[in-house]
Parts: C-alpha cells; sequence; structure tokens
C-alpha cells in the first residue's frame, strides 16, 4: 500500500508539473505561435480577398513598383490575425514581426513597406521600413484616410488595395528615394473628414497625427512589466530562415530604457509551401542582414 500511495503521489506530481508547464506555454506571447510564410513574393492573400485576374493585375503594379523605384513593397490579407500566429497582438506588433521575418526591402536603405489587411476585425496597416523618417508615419496615414479607407468603407476592397498602392507609390515611395523634403500634406488630394465608424489609430485629428509622427518613438514604445513606464523597445530578429522542410525561428528583444528590464520570447516561422518559390531570395533576414530589410514599427494604422 505503501507503494502504490507513493506511485499515485508521483503520478499526481507529475500531473501538476504538466499543468503547470501548459499553464507557462499558454502565459508566452503570441510570438511562440508559427508566423504565415508567404505565398508569394509580392502578394499573399490569406483571406481570398482578390481573384485570379485582380492578384495577376496587383503582382504586376508591384513588381513594376520596384523595377521603377527599387523599392519593394508587399501585399497580405488575412481573416484574422489568430489564424495566423497573432492571438492576442495589436495590429502594429504582427504587422512588424511579419515584415521583419520576411526581411522585405532593402537590408542597405530598409525602405520597404507592408500593407497589411485584416478582414474580420476590419482593420488595415501600412508598416515601414526602419529607413522612413518619423514624419511618413504621418503619411502613411495620410494614403490611408486619403485612398484606402474611402474604398474600403464601401465594400471596395480590392479597389482600396489598388488605390493604396498607387498612393504609397506617389506619397511614399517617391518622396523617400529622391530625398525630398516632404510634410503631412504634400502631394495628397484632400479627402472628405472621417465619419462612421472608421478612424486613424492613435490620432484624433490633424494635429494628433502631426504629433503622432513627430513623436514615433513614444509609439514604437510599450508599457514595461516591471516598472510600468512606457519605454519598452521591441525588435524582432530572424535567426533561421523557413525552407520547404523546416520552419524557421526568430526572437523578439525587449528592453526598457527606465529601468533596464531585458526580455527575449522566441516565435516560429512556418514552413516555404511546395508552389512558391523559396521567399528568401526576395525577402530574408528581419535582422537587417544581406537578404531583407527591417521595421522599427514605423507606419499607420486605420479601421474601417
Amino acid at each position: 500500500m505503501k507503494i502504490q500511495r507513493k506511485v499515485v503521489r508521483g503520478g499526481a506530481i507529475a500531473a501538476l508539473k504538466v499543468l503547470a508547464a501548459m499553464v507557462w506555454l499558454g502565459s508566452l506571447p503570441a510570438f511562440a505561435q508559427v508566423l504565415p510564410s508567404p505565398e508569394g513574393d509580392r502578394v499573399s492573400d490569406f483571406a481570398r480577398v482578390l481573384d485570379p485576374a485582380d492578384e495577376a493585375a496587383l503582382v504586376q503594379s508591384l513588381a513594376t513598383l520596384q523595377d521603377e523605384t527599387g523599392v519593394e513593397m508587399v501585399v497580405v490579407t488575412l481573416p484574422r490575425l489568430e489564424l495566423y500566429g497573432g492571438a492576442g497582438l495589436r495590429l502594429d506588433d504582427y504587422a512588424t514581426a511579419l515584415f521583419n521575418a520576411w526581411g522585405i526591402g532593402d537590408s542597405d536603405r530598409n525602405d520597404g513597406i507592408l500593407m497589411l489587411v485584416v478582414t474580420d476585425a476590419r482593420e488595415v496597416r501600412i508598416a515601414l521600413g526602419s529607413g522612413y523618417d518619423p514624419i511618413y508615419d504621418g503619411r502613411a496615414a495620410r494614403v490611408l484616410t486619403s485612398a484606402v479607407l474611402p474604398e474600403f468603407r464601401e465594400g471596395r476592397l480590392v479597389e482600396g488595395i489598388a488605390a493604396g498602392v498607387t498612393s504609397a507609390r506617389q506619397n511614399l515611395v517617391l518622396p523617400f528615394i529622391e530625398g525630398r523634403d516632404v510634410d503631412l500634406n504634400d502631394g495628397f488630394v484632400e479627402a472628405e473628414p472621417p465619419t462612421g465608424n472608421w478612424v486613424i489609430y492613435g490620432a484624433g485629428g490633424l494635429m494628433a497625427l502631426i504629433i503622432f509622427a513627430i513623436r514615433r518613438s513614444r509609439r514604437k514604445r510599450r508599457t514595461c512589466p516591471r516598472c510600468a513606464e512606457l519605454t519598452l523597445n521591441r525588435t524582432y530578429e530572424v535567426i533561421e530562415q523557413p525552407t520547404r522542410t523546416a520552419t524557421g525561428t526568430g526572437i523578439m528583444h525587449m528592453t526598457c530604457t527606465s529601468c533596464g528590464f531585458i526580455d527575449r520570447k522566441s516565435y516560429v516561422i512556418g514552413v516555404v509551401s511546395d508552389s512558391e518559390t523559396p521567399h528568401q531570395s526576395q525577402m530574408g533576414s528581419g535582422s537587417g542582414g544581406d537578404s531583407g530589410g527591417s521595421s522599427s514599427g514605423g507606419g499607420a494604422s486605420g479601421k474601417w
């Protein structure tokens, strides 16, 4: 009987250990989930918004943009973040992680652009490479308000995406590569004031957008879990690129400039599908290596 009690007690302890491990795993950030691999070099339509003709036209537009300017822009649609490794994440954090996992843009200029559309949540983000000055955050918001969101609001997602690519070329890419000195409004045609239920996050109006663009460093930071100050910086590093047979890995680094808190969490990058060209030939390491560009969290988000 003593032996039996010992076995029962040992089994209970083992069960508690398993339960504790499950609780601990559940407490990890969503980056422990799998980020998707791209469906193609320029467009990944996971939400199936585009028909084949629409997608072909969009791919051609993005290819022309890169051929003529050297800037890589990628469009991604998702039905829900949680289906693609983003459960519990804010849209901007997820977009930055995906941008860096895929290594969008040139590694020297960090000039890539990601347009991420989440259909069920009715959210969209334009994420910018770390080479763009803070004023481009505000200009990305203007791209959304003037070109993308008006179309989305009328249920025209395909047209909104196409308009966003055109506006991004004109108002983000060209001023950037030409080194133009621009302000928030240069080149934009005024749109109707926001109405209904779509807004630009973090901006209650034009002045807020200007402040938002100038105070970029504040937007990039999060609340520190130790000192509760809004001084937690996050950066994302791809450690190993995925292949057709193996997942890749990355690390999210967290540092607090107030209390010195340091932590890091890993995330998994899904395998490359057999139907695609290995994406690392076009988009590589998000850590800023030779194979791809990186983002520090710049850009703008909107909701329609």
